[in-house]
Parts: structure tokens; C-alpha cells; sequence
């Protein structure tokens, strides 16, 4: 019991550490001292432990206390208004709720008042644009002015919080039965008045504040979309097309280079160029002098924001899909991701299943709520008002369905958007016992000029940590998390949110976050304006893209953290699904299965065996070739279980299962081709047992017509060729295996064989090309199939590794 409490001990004067740096920063102090109080646990003989560290906590209070002075008096006299600084010391606590995880000079940059006068800089004594009432579209007030505009390559703060309070006035200064705007942007004003009228009024206005915290989430992420829809506009109209998702930074940077003629039709309500300085300071980071809005929201820092933030971002929304709008404009938006196969793997359909039992109940999402705010260990305490809010106001749409909307109270389905607001709550939740138990919480907080520890980004690991990686930065020392939450819990992260397959896994997150799935929220956001607008024209959204299913996965994956780290811990078998390692690892289960049942069904069939006969005769040459560089299917399955140890493996998965799979990945991310010659490979092996098994038992009937006749020929040589098929497959399996070992270097290769990694390049590259054309032709064009298998053999490179198998 006392190593708990030490260990207790230990954990507290750690976040007190860091939870005093944020003091100083914030002048949050009185609540950190609260909170690392209640979190030491009182012990009767062991009563002085809590009144020396009870005496620590109250002398660097009162340090805190004259620091937190003399940092408001300073940010008073920076207002140059005395008058004020009295109600600014006792008010700038209250102030810095809800920015406790950002640096203060950003958090300057969201709470200044933005009065232009406090500019020392003539160019800004006249602001150059207005918002439109009637459109909520940023229009010049004189084009002289505009042109102006051009020469600032990012608008000053000031200047930006001054439009931000402009808009707010023009967009929730009105009705908003009276807007004409289109219903995107109705169903976000509609989104950030979202709150229960249940609830009392203290804490009606904490949800107000966090709806416009997840309004302003979406909001962002349709502002990238906007960016990136008008810039494919102006692209497909200049023949230049643009693919995936590129970087926010560089479309900026793109739209400031556009031309500002305004006689171009994408200029015409106000040269895009000129929202460049503007986008700038609002989306990119503190740098390059912008606050980084998106990143700050996406990634959970914020659990508070003022409003006039959303306001700048829907009139720069309105504005950019108003700019050039036309008849022949493409559809621009991001292709849209399907994860509707989420539930064909049983371990995902689990998880699946435990989420959608919590959003089913009101008193189990309750539970849930306690169990994740339990003292903090998950949710830190400024971020529960915004998890109370996703949780009751958002995730109880989830499961919606026709019958429990219409002529009732309900919201409609908000899956989408529910899916933003939980998945940045985690993200930060999860930063927070990262930094705590990998004793760096210093990168708790978001700073200027410093990547962030994110969720995802594999991409940018070698800039920054990723919190679900099983090793830190600098590739050896281990990630202390995967212990404090359990390895099955990792794979799960790892699965819905940094996983490389993106035909399979959700990478839900980003995903959401790049645009991926704007047309389920803008079909969310739509419901919700008519909704709010007049109940009776209610149209429930249909979710048909696995969107549903991934919402649920989230919760159960969120339920799994809150009780592991509470000291409740729930058990799970799950395993990871979608990392290299398990998808290759499949692959091949999925092969070797399907070889073996065909090696039996050939074995022990006599009639198999005469159609074998049959086309050996007629193609003896190639029948022999392959032979003589057959690769048995034992070695096959041997080599691997070499290479894969977890291969058909029933232990539950552990730590060292999850640092193993890891090291593997790494292997295979160099392996692309022999990866997806063992994706093809399955398809195929199934495929062709399928069609066997299907034809089997035909070969027994007696035709009794032409058609059956020519039908039981074709069923025969499918028959017959099974012993090429067999050969086939093991050998360009080999190949397969045999180019990721090679690539690790194994001495099991014995790699002194004069193979260089070019020839096992092409080795790979020629199977996956003979399998296709193999595999195409087997059905209506037998003679092709059989002729690529020998063209095949002649391959300089394939032959050199089979030749190496028969000398091992």
C-alpha cells in the first residue's frame, strides 16, 4: 500500500510541475492546487506525508499568486488603460478557463479585444472590408482599398480580431429564420445554439460555450474543403488537376499566387488572393504570426472559444464557395471515404457491438462520463464540460432513426460531427496521461514555433511524437503508454486512427479533419438547419458508409481508456487489423488455408485426379517445368512463421506482441510490392477454391445436354489445371516472402546468392504481373493462363530465387 501511495506521490508533484508552468502562463493556479490536493491520498499513519506536501503546495501558491500579478498588471499596461486594471486582476482566471493547454501568447491572440486603435500603424486606421448582411460574404469597401490588401502577406491580429467581432455582429445579429444563406452554414449557426434546455443555467451556458467550440471544429475543417474546392475550380479551369489532400499551408500559399485581375470569374466578388493574408493569420501557425485555429481545435487544445471565431470562419466559408460558383463547375469535393466493411472482422464487430450497447443508454453514457472525469485520470477537468456536451447532445443522435426524430424533441442524427468532437476530446485526454507518464509534460501544451504529440501523423513522426507509437522520437526508447493502457487498447488507436491501409481502416480523425467524409456532415448540417427551422420538414440523414459503426468503435475505444486508467479495467481480445504486419499476416493465413484445402480436395478425389491426367498430357512441358522449380507448400507455410510469429497465434495480444508487430511494419512499409502480391494472392487463392469446390461434385453428372456438355469440358480443364494453379501460387508466395526477408537481411537467406534487391524487385513485380494474367484467363481462355506460367519460368530473376530454393 505505501508503494501506492509513493507512487501516487510521485505522479502528483509531476503534473504539479508542469500544472505550474501553466499557472504562471494562465492564471489558473487555484484550480491545479485544488485538484493535485485531492488527488493525494490521506494515509492515518502516514498523515504528516499530506502536511509537508500540503505546506509545498501553498508556499509556490502564494509565488503563484504574485507572479499571476505581476503578469496581469503587465497585460494591463500593454491595454494602456489603467481604469481597467483592477476588474482585469480579478478576472483573469476566469478569462484563461478553457485555454489552460496553449501557450499565452496564443491565448492572447484569441481573447485580445482587437481594437484597431491599439495599432501603431497607419495602414490599419481604415479596415478595408465589410461583410455583406445579406450574403455573409467579406466584400471591399472600395476597390482601391482592396488592392491594397494584397500587399500584406498576413493580416495582424489585431486587424483579424477587429473582423472576427465585425462578423459576429452581421451573423448572430439577426435572426436566423432571416438569413438566405445555404443550409451548411444554418446548420452550423443551428449547431452552435445547441444545448439542452433541461440543464441549469450555469451549466446551459458551459454547453452553449462548447457548442460553438464543436461548431467551430466543423466549421475549420469545411474551411480546408472550401480552400481546397475553390482552388480545384480555378485548377480544372486552367487544365491543372489537383489530387488527395494537400497541405492547408500550401493551398494558402497557392491562393495568395492566384491572379487578382478582377475581370476573372473567380474574382469577381473579391480577388481570392486577397483572402490569402487573412486565411493566413487565422489557419496557420504562431510562426509565421497566424493563431492556427484548426490545428488547435482539431487537436483538442481548446475546450473554450470565443464566438466571434466562428463567425470569421463561416463568412470566409460563404465567401469562398460564393466566389466562383458557375454552370460548369465539376463537382470539387474530396472523394469520400467507405468504411461500411468495418464489421466483416469479428474483433472490430466486438468493439463495435460494446459501443453502440453505451450510446443506446442514457444511464451507461452517464457511467461512461463518471468513469472517464474519475479525478482526472483521463479527461482533465477543463475539457469536461465540452465531453458532457459530445456525449449527451451529440452521441445520443448516433443510433437516430425516422421513428424517433419526427413529430418529437430529438436532434436528428449528428454522427459526423459527433465523431470531430469525441475524437479531439481523446486526443487531448490521451496527450495528457502521454505527457504524465513519459514525464514530459511540458508537451501538454501548444507552443509557438513547436509540433504538437498528435493521435495520428506517422507522416511528420520524424518532427514530432506520436502518442500511440510503441517508441518515442528517437526510435529506442519506449513509449511508456502502451503499458499504462494496455496493448489491445493501443491496436484498437492504432486501428481507427494511424493505421496505412486506406482501402480498410477508418483513419478516422484525419479523415474527417481533410474532408473525407464532407458529405455525411454536410447532409448532418442540412438535417439540423430544417430541424431547427421547422420540425415537420425533417429529413433523417442516411448513414450508409460504416459511419455509424465507426462512431461506435470510438466510444468503446473511449469506455476502454476511461477504465484502464480509472483502475477498472475492461477486457478485450483485441488484436491489431490494419497495421502492415496484420494485414500481411492474413494474407497469408488466408493463402496457406486455402492452398491446403485445395492440396486435400486434389488428394483425395480420383476424379481430380484423372482431369490432372488429362491436361498433363496435353501440356507435358510446362507440367514438367514447373515441377522442377516447385516450392513445397510446407516450406512455404514455414518460412512464414519465420517471418510472421504471430501467424495463426491464440495467445492474447500483449506488449511485446505490440512492439513486435511494429518492428515488423517497419520492414514491410519498404515491402509495397510483395504486400500487395500477397493481397493478390489470397484473392486469387479464394477465388479459385471457390470455383473448384463449387465444380467438384459436376463431375460426376452426365451431361444431359449441348450446353452441359460444353459446360462439364470447362469443368474439367478447371479441374485439371488445379496442379499448376497449386504450383503457381507456392512459388509466387515464395517470392514474396522471400523479398521481405530479403529486405531485413535475415542470415536464415544465407544472402551470399548473388541476388542484388533490383533482381528481387523484378522477381516480385513479375509475379504479380503472370498472376493477373493467370488469373484473368483461367475461366474463358485456359491456353493463355497455361502459356504465362511458362513465360513466367523464363524470367531471369524469378529463376534465380527458385533456383535458390532448390539449393537450400
Amino acid at each position: 500500500m505505501m508503494k501506492a501511495v509513493t507512487r501516487k506521490l510521485n505522479d502528483s508533484l509531476k503534473i504539479l510541475v508542469a500544472r505550474v508552468r501553466l499557472a504562471v502562463a494562465a492564471g489558473g493556479w487555484q484550480r491545479s492546487i485544488d485538484t493535485i490536493l485531492a488527488r493525494i491520498p490521506i494515509m492515518p499513519s502516514k498523515r504528516h506525508h499530506r502536511i509537508v506536501v500540503t505546506s509545498l503546495l501553498i508556499i509556490i501558491s502564494a509565488t503563484i499568486s504574485v507572479v499571476n500579478g505581476f503578469i496581469i498588471v503587465t497585460l494591463c499596461a500593454r491595454q494602456d488603460d489603467n481604469s481597467r486594471s483592477t476588474s482585469m486582476m480579478s478576472s483573469s482566471t476566469k478569462m484563461m478557463e478553457g485555454y489552460e493547454y496553449i501557450h499565452p501568447d496564443i491565448a492572447q491572440m484569441l481573447i485580445g479585444d482587437g481594437l484597431l486603435s491599439d495599432i501603431n500603424d497607419d495602414r490599419m486606421t481604415i479596415f478595408p472590408l465589410l461583410v455583406d448582411p445579406d450574403t455573409l460574404t467579406l466584400q471591399p469597401k472600395q476597390q482601391q482599398e482592396a488592392d491594397s490588401m494584397g500587399d500584406s502577406s498576413i493580416m495582424p491580429i489585431n486587424q483579424l480580431r477587429h473582423l472576427a467581432n465585425h462578423c459576429d455582429g452581421i451573423v448572430f445579429g439577426r435572426k436566423i429564420s432571416t438569413l438566405n444563406v445555404p443550409k451548411k452554414i444554418l446548420g452550423l449557426i443551428c449547431l452552435s445554439q445547441l444545448s439542452s434546455a433541461s440543464t441549469s443555467t450555469d451549466q446551459s451556458s458551459r454547453e452553449s460555450n462548447s457548442a460553438i467550440v464543436v461548431a467551430a471544429m466543423v466549421s475549420v475543417n469545411l474551411l480546408e474543403s472550401s480552400i481546397r474546392s475553390v482552388l480545384q475550380r480555378v485548377r480544372t479551369r486552367n487544365k491543372n488537376q489537383m489530387n488527395g489532400a494537400p497541405l492547408l499551408s500550401n493551398m494558402i500559399e497557392e491562393l495568395s499566387k492566384l491572379d487578382a485581375n478582377p475581370s476573372l470569374e473567380h474574382n469577381k466578388l473579391i480577388p481570392l488572393a486577397h483572402l490569402s493574408p487573412i486565411l493566413k493569420a487565422l489557419l496557420l501557425p504562431t510562426k509565421v504570426g497566424g493563431i492556427n485555429l484548426r490545428n488547435l481545435l482539431s487537436h483538442g487544445f481548446l475546450s473554450t472559444l470565443d464566438r466571434r471565431w466562428l463567425s470569421l470562419t463561416l463568412v470566409l466559408i460563404q465567401t469562398l464557395d460564393s466566389c466562383c460558383v458557375s454552370a460548369d463547375d465539376t463537382n470539387t469535393m474530396a472523394k469520400q471515404r467507405d468504411i461500411s466493411s468495418l464489421t466483416k472482422h469479428d474483433l472490430m464487430k466486438s468493439e463495435i457491438d460494446v459501443g453502440k450497447a453505451l450510446l443506446s443508454s442514457s444511464s451507461e453514457m452517464q457511467q461512461l462520463e463518471s468513469l472517464s472525469c474519475h479525478r482526472g485520470d483521463f479527461v482533465p477537468s477543463s475539457h469536461q464540460n465540452l465531453l458532457r456536451f459530445t456525449l449527451h447532445e451529440l452521441g445520443t443522435t448516433c443510433l437516430s432513426t425516422f421513428s424517433t426524430i419526427v413529430n418529437s424533441q430529438n436532434t436528428p442524427p449528428l454522427t459526423t460531427i459527433f465523431i470531430t468532437s469525441l475524437s479531439s476530446l481523446l486526443e487531448h485526454s490521451l496527450r495528457m496521461v502521454w505527457c504524465r507518464v513519459n514525464d514530459k509534460m511540458e508537451e501538454s501544451i501548444a507552443r509557438p514555433a513547436s509540433y504538437y504529440v498528435t493521435l495520428d501523423g506517422h507522416g511528420q513522426k520524424d518532427k514530432h511524437e506520436v502518442m500511440i507509437s510503441p517508441y518515442l522520437c528517437d526510435g529506442c526508447t519506449r513509449n511508456k503508454l502502451v503499458s499504462a493502457i494496455s496493448a489491445q487498447t493501443c491496436a484498437l488507436l492504432t486501428d481507427l486512427f494511424a493505421s496505412p491501409s486506406y482501402s480498410e481502416s477508418p483513419n478516422i480523425r484525419a479523415a474527417v479533419c481533410h474532408g473525407y467524409f464532407d458529405e455525411a456532415i454536410l447532409e448532418e448540417l442540412a438535417c439540423l438547419a430544417d430541424w431547427a427551422l421547422n420540425r415537420e420538414q425533417i429529413v433523417p440523414t442516411k448513414v450508409e458508409n460504416g459511419l455509424t459503426d465507426a462512431a461506435c468503435a470510438l466510444v468503446s475505444v473511449f469506455d476502454l481508456l476511461s477504465s484502464n486508467l480509472s483502475g477498472q479495467p475492461r477486457m478485450t481480445e483485441y488484436k491489431p487489423l490494419f497495421t502492415y504486419t496484420s494485414m500481411a499476416t492474413r494474407d497469408l493465413d488466408d493463402i496457406i488455408r486455402n492452398l491446403t484445402s485445395l492440396s486435400l480436395l486434389m488428394k483425395n478425389n480420383e476424379q481430380v485426379s484423372e482431369c490432372i491426367d488429362k491436361m498433363w498430357q496435353q501440356h507435358q512441358n510446362t507440367f514438367a517445368d514447373m515441377s522442377s522449380m516447385s516450392v513445397d507448400l510446407g516450406k512455404v507455410n514455414s518460412l512464414a512463421h519465420d517471418l510472421f510469429p504471430g501467424l495463426n497465434a491464440s495467445h492474447p495480444w500483449e506488449a511485446e506482441d505490440f512492439y513486435a508487430n511494429h518492428n515488423t511494419s517497419i520492414i514491410l512499409a519498404d515491402c509495397n510490392a510483395a504486400q500487395t502480391l500477397l493481397a493478390d494472392l489470397s484473392r486469387a487463392s479464394k477465388h479459385y477454391l471457390e470455383s473448384f469446390e463449387a465444380g467438384i461434385g459436376g463431375l460426376a453428372l452426365e451431361p444431359a445436354s449441348t450446353k452441359d456438355r460444353r459446360a462439364k469440358k470447362s469443368l474439367i480443364r478447371l479441374c485439371g489445371v488445379s496442379q499448376l494453379v497449386l504450383e503457381f501460387y507456392c512459388m509466387a508466395t515464395y517470392v514474396a516472402l522471400f523479398a521481405i526477408e530479403h529486405h531485413n537481411n535475415s542470415s536464415r537467406l544465407h544472402v551470399d546468392c548473388n541476388l542484388d534487391r533490383v533482381d528481387v524487385i523484378k522477381a516480385v513485380e513479375r509475379s504479380r504481373m503472370t498472376l493477373s494474367t493467370f488469373d484473368v484467363y483461367l475461366s474463358n481462355n485456359m491456353e493463355r493462363s497455361i502459356k504465362s506460367l511458362t513465360q513466367y519460368l523464363q524470367g531471369k530473376s524469378v529463376k534465380k530465387i527458385l533456383l535458390h530454393n532448390r539449393q537450400l
